[in-house]
């Protein structure tokens, strides 16, 4: 199930994958592996931003700059794990490799404003970041 809505979602931006021969492996490794990742990651990041850092360690990131940062190292990793799922499976990285990895940086950009306007309540400093909607106090 998670290996057919990974391969269905990726599919839907990136079309079939490249090269042909390889098409079982994105599929069935690559696919599944780099969406989970992008979802346990993208996820502990924002729980990392604001249970421990904005609630735990009161550190004071809670301005939208510090948000953006966050925002910003989640989509690098986001961009490189997708080419490490490339490389590990012994596939050649080419133009696909980095349209994935281009679109798995897009997908982690939207799931961590998910994530962020699911969990900023909890958080004690940065329940208004990046912005007071939809929780206002």
């Amino acid at each position: 199930m998670i290996q057919n809505f990974f391969s269905g979602l990726y599919e839907l931006f990136l079309g079939r994958p490249m090269p042909a021969s390889f098409t079982n492996d994105y599929r069935e490794v690559v696919f599944p592996n780099t969406g989970l990742m992008l979802f346990i990651i993208t996820l502990v990041m924002v729980v990392l931003y604001y249970y421990v850092l904005n609630r735990a360690l009161s550190t004071g990131f809670y301005k939208p700059r510090h948000w953006y940062i966050f925002l910003a190292i989640n989509a690098i990793i986001a961009f490189i794990i997708p080419i490490s799922q490339v490389s590990g499976a012994d596939i050649d990285t080419h133009s696909y490799t980095y349209t994935f990895a281009f679109v798995n940086a897009v997908l982690s950009l939207i799931l961590f404003f998910i994530f962020s306007l699911l969990l900023k309540k909890g958080s004690v400093q940065a329940w208004t970041t990046p912005m007071k909607w939809p929780h206002t106090r």
